[in-house]
């Protein structure tokens, strides 16, 4: 697991990121934690890093972190982020950035652990996410909202079911091995990926989307398609 904590005061950040290692020890859990010191490093950093959860104190210079959490998520971040600060000023706005939690300073250990392992059980319930490169750095997609894949050049696009496509620097290859069958997922044609459980309707040479969208079927491959939808949609 990887976590970010950004504060400016350098103190509170090392006595965080020991709590959080003694939590992690005591639950057998491999930890990395990044400290940064003020929201620009934060976002520079997350362009290439890819961190399971952030602590973000709302009260620092420059860029506070409300602003910093609200670029994070311009950018389609959808990291999980704990505010750390000790004042309330700022409470209402945490819930504008859908922030996971909102905790006064200082905070006591037993709390601190207690959120982890709350933290623990919601990921462990939650879809299962591909961790993509993008062009400057990395996002996560989630597998079941994913409608269907493109390959183009060098780069493969992500058509979530609601919302817009995202270019992701993998190679085609890859993510099949990624989005399979058991996931819900088939290679319909050389340049298509779909999730089975969209499709609509389809005839030998075509399939249609839920959304309106027809993506072709490979001739080669219509029995395969065929025979792996009904068996993946009504086994």
């Amino acid at each position: 697991m990887k976590i970010a904590i950004c504060d400016d005061e350098v103190a509170v950040s090392e006595v965080t990121k020991s709590l959080l290692q003694q939590w992690a020890i005591h639950q057998s859990i491999s930890l990395s934690v990044h400290c940064y010191e003020n929201g620009d490093a934060l976002i520079l950093a997350q362009k290439s890093e890819c961190f399971d959860l952030i602590f973000l104190d709302v009260l620092m210079p420059l860029l506070n972190g409300i602003d910093t959490a609200k670029e994070l998520r311009r950018q389609n971040q959808n990291v999980p982020i704990i505010f750390l600060t000790s004042s309330k000023e700022f409470a209402f706005d945490s819930y504008e950035v859908k922030a996971l939690q909102y905790l006064l300073k200082p905070v006591s250990p037993n709390q601190l652990w207690s959120i982890m392992d709350d933290f623990i059980a919601l990921i462990k319930n939650q879809k299962e996410i591909f961790v993509a490169r993008t062009s400057d750095g990395f996002c996560k997609i989630t597998l079941e909202d994913t409608n269907y894949l493109e390959a183009q050049n060098k780069s493969v696009l992500v058509f979530p079911h609601n919302g817009t496509s995202i270019e992701i620097r993998e190679l085609f290859s890859r993510c099949e091995e990624i989005f399979t069958l058991e996931q819900g997922f088939f290679r319909c044609h050389r340049s298509y990926i779909i999730n089975l459980n969209f499709v609509n309707q389809f005839t030998k040479n075509s399939v249609t989307m839920t959304d309106g969208t027809t993506l072709p079927i490979s001739r080669n491959r219509f029995l395969a398609f065929k025979e792996s939808y009904f068996t993946y949609m009504f086994e």
